[in-house]
């Protein structure tokens, strides 16, 4: 169900010599986050680099800013089956939800709880 977890890092060398080396992870991609796609979904106007890693089913993508800032790509993203019936729940019940279209692909949603932290939804593949 944990599909993966975003963080804010500010050492572009901590790539290398702490999630590679010294945790063992390794680079499944890397992209830019735009700076429109940024502002949507967490309110930051930047671009940042974006390195996803991985190690035994475990992923986290790391949102390489250069510097220390306030707010943060910090989030967690989930997969679930019948992401459209907690979407509705999520807003029935006065939760901020952001959806975010695309057109070649899913979107992107996004979910608060009322102390600020973000978590992405994305719907599961296969039998539940």
């Amino acid at each position: 169900m944990l599909e993966h977890v975003g963080i804010t890092i500010n050492e572009e060398s901590d790539i290398q010599a702490f999630y590679k080396d010294l945790l063992g992870l390794e680079e499944v991609n890397k992209f830019d986050l735009y700076e429109d796609l940024s502002e949507k979904a967490f309110g930051i106007s930047n671009m940042a680099s974006v390195t996803f890693l991985s190690r035994d089913n475990f992923f986290i993508e790391l949102f390489l800013t250069g510097k220390k800032q306030s707010p943060v790509y910090n989030h967690i993203c989930i997969s679930i089956h019948d992401r459209d019936n907690v979407i509705r729940k999520a807003k029935s019940k006065g939760f901020p939800v952001t959806n975010i279209k695309r057109e070649s692909k899913d979107d992107v949603i996004f979910l608060k709880d009322n102390s600020g932290n973000i978590f992405e939804i994305k719907e599961a593949r296969g039998a539940p």
